[in-house]
C-alpha cells in the first residue's frame, strides 16, 4: 500500500495563555502523496495558511501546537531538534508565500538570494555541484518563469520589481531547491491568467519530474479544479470534506462547499447593468508616456507609451493585463504620483505640470485604495484613528461628531463600531479592505484608483467587497479606475475596459464589446483563459499537465 509522503493528525493550533488561548486549529487530518497536489480552499481565516505553516515550522513563538501524528517521509516531525529540522526545511521542504515581498532581504539584490539558495543545496549534500555558474543557472531559472529582461533583473533590489515579477522572482528560488514537498500559498494571486498558466504548468512538471508533493492553498476555484488532484474545504480551523477534485465540484457534501462554488458562480457573470454614464469626461489622457531612468546596471525603461483614453463621470473603467503592462504605473500617474509627459486633464484642467501647492488643493477628489490594506494603514493606530485622521481633512473638529462620523462611516461598509477600536493586525484582510474603502470615500472624492484591491481576498470576501464597490460607486456617482489581472472580477465590475500590455494601450471598450468581440490577439488570448473558469465550458481543464492516476 502506497505510504503518504506527509501525515496529519489531530493537529490543533492555539494562541495566548490560560483563559484567553484560543484554539484557531481544531483536530486538522490530512494526508498527502509523492506526485500529488492536494487544494486547500475556504474563506480567509479558516486555516489554510495556519495548517501549512504548522507543518513547516513557521508559526510565531506564541503558538501552542500539539499533534498526535505528524510525519514527513516517515521522519516524527515533532520529535526532530531544530538543527535536524532546518535540514528539511528550506531543502526538501519549502513554501511560496503569498506576499512576496517578506521573502526577500530588502537591502540585497536578487542575485543574491539565488546565490544563497544554491550553497544551502549543496552544503546540505542534495544535489551534486553544478557544472553551470550560479548566475547562469538564476538566470534560466528566471526567464523559465516569465521574468522579461532576467539578465538585467537579477541585478535589482526586491523593491525595483513589481508585485507579480518579485512573485515570479520568488517561485524561481523555490524551483531551483527541487523540494520534494512544496506548500504554495496563494503562489499566483498577483499573477495575470495566462502567465499563471505558465507558472502552474511549469509547476506541475517540475512536480512529476520529481514526484514531488505539493498543498496548494487558493481561492481560485478554477485553479484548484484544475490543478489540484484532491481538495480539502476549510471552514474556522476545521477541514470539513477532502474529495477528488472532480468529484468535489460535481458532487460537493457540504453545504459550505456549496456555499463556495454558488459565490464563485455569481461573480463569474456580469454584474447587473449600469445607470446611463454621463458623456462629460471627467480625465482626459493624451499620449502620456512614461520613462523610468537608468538604475544601476538597468537601462532607462519606458512604462507607458503614448496613452490617450478618457474616464467619464460615474463609470467605473477596467484596466486590465499582465504584471508589468503599466496598470498600476497608469493609475498613479493620473493621481500625479509619477511626473509624466503627454497631457492629463481633470475636470478641463490641465494638471500635467501641476506643481505640488496646486495638487494638494485637488488630493482630496483623487483617492487610491491599494491592493495590500495591511500595508496602507498605521500599525500602531486604531481603525477609529485612522478614519478620524482622514476626516479632519474636510475640517471636522468635534470629538463627538468625528466619533459619530466614524461609526457611520463603518456601518457604512458594514462593519461595527466595535472595530474602531481595532488595530490593523487584529481584523481579516476583507475587514481592513472595507475600512480602506471607508477612508477612501470619507473625503467624498471624484475618482477612486483601486489597485487590485480585492485580488488578495477569498471568494465569499471579495463577492462582498465588490458589492461594496459598486453600491457606494453608484450611489456616489463617483468614478472608478478598477486595475485588476482577474478578467471575471472585470466583467463584474466595469462598464468599460483597457487592455494594457507591455506599456501600450492595445483597445478600449465597453465591457461586453470587449468581451464579444476582441480585436486584438492578446485580448483574444486573454480572454480564452475564462474557458477554465466556473462557468466556462473547458472548468476543471486548463491543462496545467496530466494528474495523478
Amino acid at each position: 500500500m502506497k505510504q503518504p509522503l506527509v501525515t496529519i493528525r489531530n493537529l490543533k493550533v492555539a494562541f495566548g495563555k490560560g483563559a484567553s488561548r484560543k484554539e484557531v486549529l481544531h483536530g486538522v487530518d490530512l494526508d498527502l502523496y509523492r506526485g500529488e497536489i492536494l487544494g486547500i480552499i475556504g474563506e480567509s481565516g479558516s486555516g489554510k495558511t495556519m495548517t501549512g505553516m504548522a507543518l513547516l515550522r513557521l508559526l510565531p513563538g506564541n503558538a501552542h501546537v500539539t499533534q498526535d501524528e505528524l510525519r514527513f517521509d516517515g521522519a516524527a516531525l515533532p520529535a526532530l531538534s531544530e538543527a535536524e529540522f532546518d535540514g528539511l526545511r528550506g531543502v526538501r521542504m519549502a513554501m511560496i508565500f503569498q506576499d512576496p515581498v517578506g521573502s526577500f532581504n530588502p537591502a540585497k539584490r536578487i542575485g543574491w538570494h539565488f546565490e544563497q539558495i544554491f550553497a544551502r543545496v549543496e552544503r546540505r549534500g542534495m544535489k551534486a555541484r553544478s557544472e553551470t555558474a550560479p548566475r547562469a543557472r538564476a538566470i534560466a531559472l528566471m526567464q523559465e518563469v516569465g521574468i522579461r529582461r532576467a539578465e538585467e533583473s537579477i541585478d535589482l533590489y526586491p523593491h525595483q520589481l513589481s508585485g507579480g515579477m518579485l512573485q515570479r522572482a520568488l517561485i524561481a528560488l523555490v524551483l531551483a531547491l527541487e523540494p520534494d514537498l512544496i506548500v504554495a500559498d496563494e503562489p499566483t494571486t498577483n499573477l495575470d491568467k495566462v502567465v499563471e498558466h505558465q507558472i502552474l504548468t511549469l509547476f506541475r512538471a517540475l512536480q512529476q519530474r520529481l514526484d514531488a508533493a505539493m498543498i496548494f492553498v487558493t481561492h481560485d476555484m478554477a485553479v484548484a479544479a484544475s490543478l489540484c488532484d484532491r481538495i480539502a474545504v476549510m471552514r474556522a480551523g476545521e477541514v470539513l470534506e477532502v474529495a477528488p477534485a472532480t468529484q468535489l465540484f460535481e458532487a460537493p457534501q457540504h453545504e459550505y462547499t456549496k456555499l463556495l462554488i454558488d459565490t464563485a458562480r455569481a461573480l463569474s457573470r456580469p454584474a447587473t447593468a449600469a445607470p446611463s454614464i454621463v458623456k462629460e469626461p471627467l480625465f482626459e489622457v493624451e499620449n502620456l508616456s512614461l520613462t523610468f531612468p537608468p538604475v544601476g546596471p538597468r537601462a532607462a525603461f519606458k512604462a507607458l507609451k503614448d496613452i490617450s483614453l478618457e474616464i467619464r463621470k460615474g463609470e467605473v473603467i477596467g484596466l486590465v493585463g499582465e504584471s508589468g503592462s503599466g496598470k498600476t504605473t497608469l493609475g498613479r500617474c493620473l493621481l500625479r504620483l509619477y511626473d509624466p509627459t503627454g497631457k492629463i486633464t481633470y475636470k478641463g484642467r490641465d494638471i500635467t505640470r501641476m506643481g505640488e501647492t496646486g495638487l494638494r488643493k485637488i488630493r482630496r477628489e483623487l483617492q487610491m485604495v491599494f491592493q495590500d490594506p495591511g500595508g496602507s494603514f498605521n500599525p500602531r493606530k486604531t481603525m477609529g484613528q485612522s478614519l478620524g485622521e482622514a476626516l479632519r481633512l474636510t475640517g471636522l473638529r468635534d470629538k463627538a461628531q468625528l466619533a459619530a462620523q466614524v461609526r457611520a462611516l463603518l456601518e457604512r461598509v458594514r462593519l461595527t463600531p466595535e472595530h474602531a477600536g481595532r488595530y490593523p493586525h487584529e481584523l481579516s484582510g476583507g475587514q481592513l479592505q472595507r475600512v480602506a474603502i471607508a477612508r477612501a470615500v470619507c473625503l467624498q472624492p471624484s475618482l477612486i484608483v483601486a489597485d487590485e484591491a480585492v485580488s488578495k481576498l477569498d471568494v465569499s470576501v471579495r463577492a462582498g467587497v465588490l458589492d461594496l464597490f459598486r453600491e457606494i460607486q453608484r450611489e456616489q456617482g463617483l468614478s472608478m479606475v478598477f486595475i485588476t489581472h482577474d478578467l471575471e472580477v472585470a466583467r463584474y465590475m466595469c462598464d468599460r475596459i483597457a487592455v494594457l500590455y507591455h506599456g501600450e494601450l492595445l483597445e478600449i471598450g465597453p465591457t461586453e464589446e470587449i468581451f464579444a468581440n476582441p480585436r486584438h490577439a492578446y485580448t483574444q488570448t486573454l480572454l480564452k483563459t475564462l474557458d477554465h473558469s466556473l462557468g466556462g465550458r473547458d472548468f476543471g481543464r486548463a491543462g496545467y499537465g496530466p494528474k495523478v492516476a
